[in-house]
This record gives C-alpha cells, structure tokens and sequence, in this order.
C-alpha cells in the first residue's frame, strides 16, 4: 500500500500545500521522523541531503503550532546562510495560505533593518543562522525561550565548529526544559547523539533513512592516474562529458584556488569555494553556478556543506575522500530526488586500496573507468 501524507494527521493547510508543490508520497526519513516527532520525541535524524530532511521536520512543527497563538512558537538553526534561506523558501510554500508569520534572521544582512522589522511584527516561526539569532536574544529583541520547538539543521556541522557550537549552547541555555529538539544531519559521527543528549540534558531518539547511498540513481566510478596528471585528467572529464553543473572536491585548503586556476588557465569555467570564502565571494559564486555562467566549482568538504544546488550532475574526487563519511557527503551533492548522477574519484595506484575500503564499508560498486580519445570507457 502506498503511504501518503494523510497518514500523520497534519494541520489541513499542510495537505493543501504538499499538493500544490507535488509533494504525494513522503520519503523514508519522513516517515521515520514525523510520527516521533508528533509524540513529542526528541529526535536525532540521519538522511542524506536531497532526501526530504527539511519537510520531516517543518511538517511536524507547523502541525503542532497554534496560529492564534502570537507568540514565538518554532525556531530552526543552520549553518550557513544558504541553507537558512533555502529553509525559509520552503517554510514560505508551506504557509502560504496561513496567516503564520515567519522571519529569517541570517548573518549577513543588516542587523538594523531586522530589528525594524521585529518592531513591526513579532514571527511565530524563525530560521536563523546561531551567531544572528543568540545576538538579537542578547540583545532582548527575540524571545528564544517561548519557543516550543527547536530543529539543527546540519547538526553535525553546527556543533563541530566551535563558533556554531558555542552560540546554539547559548541559545540552548534560555530555552524552557520543556523545548522540543529536533538534530538532523546527514551523518551521524560517532559520539554525537552522546554530545547532544549531554548539551540538551536529555534523551533523544535516533532516526534514519538507508544508510546505503542512492545506488540505483548515483554511478559511483573511479579513474587510475599519476599524481601529476590529477588536474588535467579532472579537466579533460569535464570538457569530455560535457559537465556544466559539476562540483570538483579537493582534500587540501591549498590546493582549492591552485586548481581553480589551472582549470581556467586551460579556458574551463570555474570558480572556487572554501572555508575562506567569504559571504559574499560565496553568494556570488552559487549566483554564477544557478545562471550556468560557472560549470565546475573547485571545493573543499566544509565549503561544500549546505550547498544544494539542484541538478548537479558530476561529482570529481580529485583526491578520494578522508573517510566514507566524506564520501556520503560529497556523493550526496549529486543524483538528488531522484535525478542521475555520476561520482567519479581519481585515484593513484598507491591509493587503490581505498576504493575497496569504500565498497565494503557503503556497499556500493565502484566501477573502474578509463578515459581515452575523450570517451569514457
């Protein structure tokens, strides 16, 4: 029997916006996590990005909200500044047809104009980025603790990076004993729903979907070459499978510009993104990816987190991931809803023990290619 949304008992407006966005059958984290988190549970979900993680917990939030109720009531923390606005895109569909006012508070903006608009009218759900929305509580203009729920997105993420981590303990600290919480992450390190039952001063319930990758979407590929060759074999797969929306990692900080520029030097549109990358470098950059004006962006693993960007269709390794995690997070950038995608990492002959290492831990095929006269084969 196929499942669908009506199965959860979700506020009316909810059925009617999944319906206009052609939403009908909910996704495996969604089933997993919505009943949990309608029963009050506090939870810890592991589902790959592009699998639905954002609805699984925005559907339970705003069905257990009161719209007469004016108060702050749900408060939704991301990392970076792209993944709280994707978040309110999404929250925005969703209560279309509601008279439930939402805000976004993000980093980058300007504090002044938010405090206006605070002034004016008072959300009853949020999504912000920890630094922003702990300096408008610091600062009185937010009411943190009225809020019932409270979702980390990329949670991972959130609470390895010590000036992330250190805000949302903050933020953590004014909240009620009786707050909701909600971690969702696409892995799930060891330790940290230990960490999290510690910083919450409670039980938590962990949730996921497969942990198998996508194998029936994502081709998962790998290519013999010289150390030497690594850039100009990334180069030559590019211009030889026509890639315009491919996303080329590198392990190292360093080697993110080097490489960017060898593959403009060689007349490729690249453009990088690291840690270094700063706000508005990084906004630029994901502008040029969406208009086609950019057809492989250079990156390392921590640039790379939050960045959804539909229809990516290559992933290159330049250089194999850390570990299978990585992997997870990386191959998870392409093949997302269901499209095709290919991942496809470059390894020397000193390195092909790692290949085997990632088909046994993630049980996938990994399937030799070589390039020649500008075919794969």
């Amino acid at each position: 029997m196929e499942k669908t949304f009506s199965q959860f008992e979700l506020a009316p407006f909810l059925e009617k916006a999944l319906q206009k966005m052609n939403i009908t059958t909910p996704t495996e984290i969604q089933q997993e996590a919505i009943p949990k988190i309608l029963q009050g549970d506090a939870v810890v979900g592991r589902s790959k990005t592009g699998s639905g993680k954002t609805l699984a917990y925005l559907l339970p939030l705003l069905t257990t909200l009161d719209e007469n109720n004016k108060e702050l009531q749900g408060l939704i923390l991301a990392p970076t500044h792209e993944l709280a606005m994707q978040i309110y895109r999404v929250l925005e569909e969703l209560v279309a047809e509601t008279n439930i006012n939402i805000d976004v508070f993000i980093g980058s903006a300007n504090i002044k104009r938010q405090l206006e608009k605070l002034k004016k009218q008072k959300p009853q759900v949020i999504v912000g980025t920890p630094g922003r929305v702990l300096e408008l509580a610091q600062q009185k203009k937010l009411k943190v603790h009225q809020s019932k729920m409270v979702v980390i997105d990329e949670a991972d993420r959130m609470l390895q990076e010590r000036e992330t981590r250190q805000a949302f303990i903050e933020i953590s600290k004014r909240m009620d004993k009786e707050t909701n919480y909600m971690f969702f992450s696409a892995t799930i390190p060891n330790g940290l729903k230990e960490d999290i039952e510690a910083l919450i001063r409670s039980e938590v319930t962990l949730v996921s979907s497969d942990e198998k990758l996508e194998t029936e979407k994502v081709e998962h590929l790998f290519i013999k070459c010289e150390e030497r060759d690594r850039v100009d074999t990334a180069r030559r797969l590019v211009h030889s499978l026509k890639i315009k929306r491919g996303i080329i990692f590198v392990n190292h900080l360093d080697k993110v510009e080097e490489t960017t520029k060898k593959l403009q030097y060689k007349g490729l549109k690249a453009a990088s993104l690291s840690s270094d990358s700063d706000k508005h470098q990084r906004a630029k950059v994901m502008q040029q990816f969406h208009n086609g004006e950019v057809e492989v962006v250079v990156a390392s693993d921590i640039a790379a987190r939050g960045l959804d960007v539909e229809d990516v269709t290559h992933i290159i390794n330049l250089h194999p991931p850390v570990d299978k995690d990585a992997y997870v997070h990386r191959a998870g950038r392409t093949g997302r809803m269901g499209k095709t995608g290919e991942v496809i990492t470059l390894v020397t002959h000193k390195e092909f023990f790692i290949i085997d290492k990632f088909q046994k831990q993630l049980q996938i095929k990994m399937t030799e290619k070589e390039l020649a006269f500008g075919k794969l084969r």
